[in-house]
């Protein structure tokens, strides 16, 4: 019997959102008025000779290494609109929370290498020599990364080799791995098998001694090898019962009950500045049949403010139906949409009754619609207040904020929280209030969201792309809707100050059903033998464990260290607090980390150079060095040769004046957030002469890669005329406007760039 190809992804050619780590022909179509207005990038994909997948599943984060061999015919390279420009792009689909830690690309005349540098050494590097005959990679987005790849010969081999890491979703009881190797229509070449061009290995590192338990329905795949808190397993190449799909790999948890393992290696050898041992501690959540899970306060704060119109405002509400829909008769609820201001579903706690819940649903058609700016502090004050007023006996109090905007007083929400959880609970509350924070768009500040949900011992989560926010939001809400383990402590016998413990995440977190907890840390000689857990049951009754201390014996089988298995963890938690004591020293220390380990941060930048071949090797060597280097010595025509790689810099730190001039989104281009202009909900403005107003924004636009002070000038000067008769409202507006100007400056100068 003839095999069958198998079926080929179809693509947009004009839209590059690949389905795998793929190189695709990139043909900039000129604007032509009789067939577009605009010009146009077409991307076809190349022929892939090999994807091959590498994989560590350490408890619930995948290191990912990924070699690809493509091949471009000399068909789609000798295109007209290519004029001879051999132009290529290499994406590769991420999940939002990915980091890319390193890329290289190989030719037989040109290698180009990468290196995570500072931000402050970034400025001189314009990538102009090293794009010189290719075109921007597609527009920035969260679940994309691409990079141009200029000068490809035709019909040569182009070896290109990623790594990655992300953390592994939790659905159902199980942590799963997805790995994208869905080939696209026209991949494939002429005769071959999917089996012949694919290959995957994954290695999953458990906690506990026994080999741990996977789970694969997308694949064939066959044992490699089994042992204590290791399994091993691979594609099976002899099997025809292939499909051209994603790669799934489970690997389940839940068990009849709570379930704790510690696991440590020896301290780091060698010429290094820390010399603790790294350690981590597992906490699994039981089976849901097997536990009483907790009775539930849950306070929902949503963000209503102008610029979260039309499908974050749209998703947010469809999670927060689900939400509703997800509590029981024993528990109790409240709303506020807020804005600058607030409104109230009720002045207490509602008990979640079907005719409550079918209340409430009206109520948020009717109340959560986009208008006004951003004030979180107030809402959160009053939720607070309102869980300790009334009580529900035994329940964990939960408050969900979401928003898509920064606000300048972030630091003084995170001491109020706090002083909250540093106070001892309310009378009648079993424990403080918990707080889980979902951010959307680039605007809000995502640091400080996660702050916020570290200090409240809750959940943290984002959306980056509006069609991703109601799934998202879905996706925390069921993850945290089942508290089984709070007020988590870890007992380290004989830890003190000299012992110079540092764990990650802390406060260590609840334990819920659909979340486990993971913490990281270092100790000065090791953890003892043994050591214990403690937490609070839905019953009242204290919950206790005694677990061993297992040394790692997978170093012959894993290449990841424990050190590097929570770095992002670290580096997060690092930087939210460098931020929150608005510490420079402590953005140093950061910087350090993320230089040594190979990580991008806030205050780092994952660049590309190409090389001399000859010099490929000395590049390598001086990279396992670790700590800043100066790439621009190895990069072929110099600073000129460096191209930045990544998202937009300063994204995850917000952007105030863009949230208080309601800028949508997050995503888009100059006009998108030219056109996204409003003042505050509920200003007054007196007699305006908006002639003036509009030649001011219009000469912004016409000035607007001067320096900021030079755009600002002119603009804020007449602005604040008009409405300075408005009090307090004046800097609202004057706040708003110049956070326009900057969100403009910032598209405009990544365009310039």
């Amino acid at each position: 019997m003839a095999h069958r190809p198998p079926e080929m992804a179809a693509m947009d050619s004009s839209v590059l959102k690949p389905s795998c780590p793929g190189l695709y022909a990139t043909t900039i179509l000129k604007a032509d008025y009789q067939l577009r207005d605009h010009d146009e990038t077409i991307y076809t994909p190349a022929e892939c000779n090999s994807l091959e997948f590498n994989v560590e599943c350490h408890l619930s984060t995948a290191f990912v290494t990924c070699k690809t061999q493509w091949m471009v015919p000399s068909k789609l390279l000798k295109s007209s609109a290519n004029q001879g420009k051999n132009s290529c792009t290499f994406a590769l689909p991420m999940d939002q929370k990915g980091v890319v830690t390193s890329i290289s690309a190989k030719m037989k005349k040109m290698h180009i290498q990468s290196c995570v540098v500072p931000v402050a050494d970034t400025g001189k590097f314009s990538g102009k020599r090293f794009g010189r005959n290719g075109p921007e990679p597609c527009p920035v987005h969260p679940e994309v990364f691409a990079i141009a790849i200029p000068n490809v010969p035709a019909n040569e081999l182009v070896d290109i080799e990623v790594t990655y890491f992300q953390p592994l979703k939790f659905e159902d009881g199980a942590y799963i791995f997805e790995a994208p190797t869905t080939l696209p229509k026209g991949a494939l070449p002429q005769g071959a098998q999917l089996k012949d061009i694919v290959h995957i290995m994954t290695t999953v590192r458990g906690a506990r001694p026994e080999p741990v338990m996977v789970e694969c329905k997308s694949h064939p795949v066959t044992l490699v090898q089994a042992g204590p808190g290791v399994t091993q397993v691979m594609i099976d190449p002899r099997s025809n019962k292939w499909g051209n799909g994603n790669y799934l790999m489970r690997m389940p948890v839940w068990s009849p009950s709570i379930t704790a393992a510690a696991v440590q290696q020896p301290s780091p050898k060698g010429p290094t500045a820390d010399t603790r041992a790294p350690f981590i501690i597992s906490i699994s959540p039981p089976d849901p049949k097997s536990c009483a899970p907790f009775a539930r306060s849950v306070f929902f704060i949503v963000d209503r403010s102008g610029s979260m119109t039309g499908k974050p405002m749209a998703g947010a509400n469809q999670a927060l139906l689900a939400g509703l829909s997800s509590l029981g008769p024993q528990d109790t609820f409240n709303i506020c949409a807020f804005d600058n201001l607030q409104e109230y579903l009720s002045e207490d706690m509602v008990p979640a009754s079907p005719e409550n819940i079918n209340a409430a649903k009206g109520w948020i058609q009717g109340h959560c619609t986009a208008r006004g700016t951003t004030d979180i502090l107030s809402p959160l004050r009053a939720a607070v207040a309102i869980l300790s007023k009334r009580p529900l006996l035994g329940a964990v109090p939960l408050i969900y904020v979401v928003t898509d905007g920064a606000v300048e007083n972030e630091r003084e929400i995170c001491r109020y929280m706090q002083e909250v959880m540093s106070a001892p609970p309310p009378e009648g509350l079993m424990t403080h209030p918990r707080v889980c924070t979902f951010g959307i768009g680039r605007y809000c500040n995502h640091y400080f969201l996660k702050m916020l949900s570290q200090i409240g011992k809750g959940l943290s989560d984002a959306a980056y792309t509006d069609e991703r926010v109601g799934s998202q939001m879905i996706a925390l809400i069921n993850a945290s809707r089942t508290p089984v383990l709070t007020d988590v402590m870890l007992g380290i016998p004989g830890a003190g100050e000299s012992s110079k413990v540092e764990v990650y995440p802390f406060p260590v977190p609840d334990l819920y059903i659909g979340a486990p907890v993971m913490v990281a840390g270092k100790i000065q000689g090791g953890l003892p033998p043994s050591m214990s857990i403690k937490g609070r049951l839905a019953s009242g009754e204290e919950w206790e464990s005694t677990i061993p201390v297992a040394p790692d014996l997978q170093n012959n089988v894993l290449s990841i260290p424990l050190d590097k298995v929570f770095i992002k963890e670290r580096i997060d938690m690092l930087t939210a607090n460098a931020w929150l004591t608005n510490n420079k020293s402590a953005e140093a220390d950061v910087t350090a980390l993320s230089l040594e380990y190979g990580v991008p941060c806030p205050h780092t930048k994952l660049c590309a150079f190409e090389v001399d071949p000859k010099k490929s090797a000395e590049v390598e060597a001086a990279k396992k060095k670790g700590g800043a280097m100066k790439i621009a010595k190895y990069a072929v025509g110099g600073a000129a040769g460096v191209m930045v790689l990544g998202a937009l810099a300063g994204a995850d730190f917000g952007n105030v004046g863009a949230s208080l001039a309601n800028v949508a989104g997050g995503i888009g281009d100059l006009g998108s957030v030219l056109g996204s202009i409003n003042l505050p909900a509920g200003i007054a403005i007196p007699d305006i002469d908006l002639g003036v107003c509009g030649d001011m924004l219009g000469g912004m636009c016409g000035e607007i890669c001067e320096p900021v002070a030079g755009c600002l000038g002119p603009i804020l000067e007449p602005c604040s005329g008009c409405i300075g008769s408005v009090g307090d409202v004046a800097g609202d507006a004057v706040n708003a406007i110049g956070g326009v100007a900057e969100s403009a400056i910032d598209v405009v100068s990544g365009i310039l760039e």
